[in-house]
């Protein structure tokens, strides 16, 4: 309990003015405005805007990755990432109790099931030792190769971690043990814009990560999200299946499977854009 007083009071000295301190509320203080006017002025609203690409571009210089789509809010970004990576009724995926509703939610959407493994303390996250201890005693690697409960004898293909509050969990450790029991790490890191582990960006450990930018986030963009990987194929079918599974054409409307209709507006972009100019400060 010491650590928690110690934060408590750490963050009532920063704000000795405020009582209670907010969780967050969310600062407008750049170009905002600015770069709403620009939306308006040109009638580009909705996702097909320059604003979009260029808050995706923005982002992925942050974190250093390679792939970025925006999404309308981190829930969306899980729900999309569970999907690319096969969940569905006939799996399960490892995560926290510790955590948002929409964690769980998009598992739901899926229509797979949660297993949930406790956190650790010292990170408020997923306890690599626990999820050892789960992996080693509950289930099996069958003979093609995918981890296997052995209970329910449901197929376990993800993990998703967060990040709950910024605060970075032992990713390496969590990646490493999956890697061992052929487990794809996707991360819940909506809260974690601007928080490294060991000198990189929370969200880029696993195979796919995941931001938020409700109004309660480091920065905002009214509501979205944000799928962030390596992975050049992943990123492609992210972005394909968010448009509504559209394929480009001049005129016709041909959707080449079930898709959804994800994709950040440029109004909400724009207001991000102007956000993570102010970044370092926030």
């Amino acid at each position: 309990m010491y650590k928690f007083k110690e934060i408590v009071d750490f963050i009532k000295n920063l704000y000795p003015n405020e009582n209670p301190v907010p969780l967050h509320v969310p600062r407008f203080i750049g170009n905002e405005k600015k770069y709403l006017n620009e939306c308006i002025d040109t009638t580009f609203v909705s996702y097909v805007g320059e604003f979009v690409s260029d808050f995706e571009e923005v982002i992925k210089s942050y974190t250093k990755v390679k792939f970025a789509i925006a999404t309308v809010n981190g829930t969306s970004a899980l729900h999309i990432s569970l999907i690319l990576n096969g969940v569905n009724e006939n799996t399960e995926v490892i995560t926290q109790p510790l955590t948002f509703v929409a964690t769980i939610n998009a598992i739901e959407y899926c229509g797979a099931k949660p297993i949930f493994i406790d956190v650790d303390k010292d990170s408020l996250s997923l306890s690599p030792e626990k999820l050892e201890e789960f992996l080693s005693k509950e289930t099996i690697i069958k003979d093609d190769g995918i981890c296997y409960n052995s209970k329910t004898n449901k197929k376990i293909l993800c993990c998703m971690p967060v990040h709950v509050f910024g605060h970075p969990a032992k990713i390496d450790l969590i990646v490493n043990i999956c890697k061992k029991y052929n487990i794809d790490v996707i991360e819940d890191a909506a809260e974690s814009l601007g928080s490294y582990y060991k000198n990189k960006h929370t969200g880029t450990f696993g195979k796919i990560g995941i931001l938020s930018f409700n109004g309660n986030k480091t920065i905002t963009t009214g509501g979205g999200g944000m799928i962030i990987t390596n992975d050049r194929n992943l990123a492609e079918k992210a972005k394909h299946i968010t448009t509504t599974a559209k394929v480009p054409h001049e005129w016709e409307y041909i959707h080449d499977e079930v898709g959804f209709n994800y994709r950040m507006p440029n109004i909400n972009a724009a207001v991000g854009y102007a956000q993570m100019e102010k970044i370092d400060y926030f």
